[in-house]
């Protein structure tokens, strides 16, 4: 298994925003800090500019991490918490996290809850070259069947396989339930390619690990 590129690398923060600021301070320093300190090229004018989701929103700010690697960040801030976005890690999500509530205690005052539930998505996009036909070969005689009786419109004849797999909680349509896991191929890419898309409530090392452990089924 082999990873293309981080598609999404997300590290969730949720607490009650209202607890780090209890005495009404003005936030408007705060924002404008925020934009400067991360070099966001879009952050909200005011606490009234919200997006649809009704949270402040920066977009595409940089952030240094301990490493000294410059990385393109997101972050949102809603009423219940913060979520950061990069195209890195999960890793460096968490750290921005951790540089911005130090600063904001630092720098204004406001201090986190020392009790902050942790989520996280991460996708990737992964070359494997092991086909998913392998979990259960017996999937050769229903492609077989699909192949035979599906009668595309345009009167080409189409060939089917495993397009892929998925595992969710029973509880994944509430708020608060963990992403799907899908490993599934990419759209718009041949067969061939053996291109994928694999989606994990999970730190991106987790996630890697994950595909290994699923890697190594296929091939056994």
């Amino acid at each position: 298994m082999r990873v293309l590129f981080v598609g999404l690398a997300r590290t969730i923060w949720l607490f009650d925003l209202n607890l780090i600021n209890p005495t009404g301070l003005s936030l408007q320093g705060v924002i404008e800090g925020i934009g400067a300190r991360y070099q966001f090229a879009k952050f909200p004018k005011n606490i009234m500019d919200v997006d649809k989701d009704k949270s402040l929103e920066f977009k595409a700010g940089t952030f240094t991490n301990s490493q000294g690697t410059s990385v393109l960040v997101s972050l949102n801030i809603h009423l219940d918490g913060m979520v950061v976005d990069t195209n890195s890690s999960t890793d460096n999500a968490t750290e921005f996290l951790v540089d911005l509530s130090d600063w904001m205690a630092r720098e204004h005052h406001l201090v986190f809850p020392p009790e902050v539930r942790v989520a996280y998505v991460s996708q990737l996009d992964v070359e494997c070259d092991v086909s998913l036909m392998n979990l259960n070969p017996k999937l050769a005689g229903l492609l077989k069947f699909l192949e035979s009786k599906v009668k595309p419109s345009d009167g080409k004849r189409r060939r089917f396989d495993v397009g892929g797999l998925s595992f969710w909680t029973e509880d994944v349509t509430q708020l608060g339930a963990p992403a799907v896991v899908k490993f599934e191929r990419k759209f718009k890419t041949a067969f061939s390619d053996n291109h994928y898309f694999s989606q994990a409530p999970l730190q991106t090392r987790a996630h890697i690990d994950m595909l290994g452990e699923l890697e190594a089924l296929l091939k056994a």
